[in-house]
């Protein structure tokens, strides 16, 4: 299906009910951008902005600026299939004296990202050296438009940078106690330009930090539903929600396996003929510092209302927080087992082990995405760019890991440097 029409699917953009109704104020006309003086078409984009400073105030602005682009509409409507059906559909105006033919009226459209795509059709773009680089919001709006249209194709010279400027927006970065929109709009812009890797690194990170509230509704750690942003207009890939859903109960079950397993190999024993499976090597007082371990860990699971541990299913906290949870009790070890499992010491904390369990979780992406992000990586550039690389790291598998992602994205990093060295 056209993206064009795939977009009529899409989760609808939910704004507060105190941005609706009309403004009694003058409307302020459209800033007018010409491309081709002799051009014969008019493209007004964007809705006109109230004139009064208070009311756009009270509105923190969010209504896009109104520009009137004066193009040729062979260059324009050229661009792809979709386009064209819409600037020569049936609503467009009858012809005027000065020679445009056509006048189209886009108001729902963002016309700082339609500058940059007509800009890039005449040539143009960057304008300036300031242009080669973009923001998260810019690039939001630039990939919901590219998306609605079928315009991925024209990103090719600049889609490498634009991954990169999407750098400090997550390498690095905690979202505890924090809200993960940043990651939900990667999350969309990744599928847009068919970045594999990095849309399954964003369905990890927003599975790991999400919990379920009451409703059974997942929530991110500043308690905001998952999707629901109420500034921004963030479109969610069709399959994202569960796979989100998916690779938070694959790490819940890890997690819980992993707190069963030491629970019976470690601390307390299990049905198995032997109480314990290892003894401590040192000699000094297992059962007594066993216990003391034990203790801890049993009074901070039912402090937290998940002892007896309830399944993957039942478990409304995040992974995350499992970690965090850990994590301010370091004195719970994790453990390494020597002699054919015969002895165990304690190896670090357990937060850190399950740190690294994390970095294990594979996701498998549904067929239908790994046939979209295959698709959208051609037409952006994406495919051939990795393949210029020559590292032996593919950038389409269908299932990956954190260890993995990060892997590529190292692999990425150093065939750059290694690309300016030279």
């Amino acid at each position: 299906m056209a993206p064009f029409l795939e977009n009529m699917f899409l989760i609808p953009y939910r704004r507060s009910s105190r941005d609706g109704g009309s403004c009694p104020h003058p409307r302020a006309a459209p800033t007018l951008v010409t491309l081709d003086p002799y051009g014969d078409m008019m493209l007004v984009v964007g809705k006109p902005k109230c004139t009064d400073m208070f009311c756009n105030e009270q509105k923190r602005n969010k209504q896009p600026d109104h520009i009137c682009f004066h193009v040729n509409s062979a260059v324009v409507a050229g661009a792809s299939p979709a386009f064209g059906l819409v600037l020569y559909s049936p609503s467009t105006e009858a012809p005027r004296a000065d020679g445009v033919r056509w006048t189209v009226k886009l108001p729902d459209d963002d016309p700082q990202a339609m500058q940059v795509i007509i800009n890039i059709l005449y040539g143009q773009y960057p304008v300036s050296t300031l242009d080669t680089h973009m923001d998260i919001d810019q690039l939001l709006k630039l990939t919901v438009l590219a998306n609605k249209y079928d315009l991925v194709h024209l990103f090719p010279r600049w889609v490498a940078q634009w991954v990169l400027d999407m750098e400090p927006y997550w390498v690095g970065r905690k979202f505890v106690r924090k809200s993960t929109e940043d990651l939900e709009v990667l999350l969309w812009i990744f599928w847009v330009l068919g970045h594999e890797p990095l849309y399954t690194y964003m369905i990890l990170q927003i599975a790991f930090y999400s919990e379920l509230d009451a409703a059974g509704k997942l929530t991110d750690p500043a308690e905001q539903l998952c999707f629901t942003n109420e500034y921004r207009y963030v479109p969610v890939p069709p399959c994202a929600p569960v796979e989100i859903g998916h690779a938070r109960i694959q790490a819940l079950m890890l997690i819980r396996k992993d707190i069963k397993e030491t629970l019976e190999e470690h601390l307390h024993g299990s049905d198995k003929p032997s109480w314990l499976r290892c003894r401590r090597m040192d000699g000094s007082d297992d059962w007594g510092w066993r216990e003391s371990v034990m203790v801890s860990l049993f009074e901070m699971l039912e402090a937290e209302g998940i002892w007896p541990l309830p399944s993957a299913y039942a478990l409304t906290a995040s992974p995350r927080s499992l970690v965090e949870l850990f994590r301010v009790n370091p004195n719970i070890p994790a453990f390494m087992h020597h002699h054919d499992g015969r002895y165990c010491d304690a190896d670090g904390t357990f937060w850190e082990h399950i740190e690294k369990l994390l970095l294990e979780v594979n996701l498998a992406l549904p067929v239908a995405s790994t046939y979209h992000l295959g698709r959208q990586a051609m037409k952006s550039g994406l495919t051939g760019y990795f393949k210029s690389k020559g590292f032996g790291l593919s950038s389409v598998k269908g299932n990956w890991s954190l260890r993995e992602i990060m892997e590529f994205q190292k692999a990425v990093a150093e065939s750059e440097c290694g690309g300016k060295l030279h």
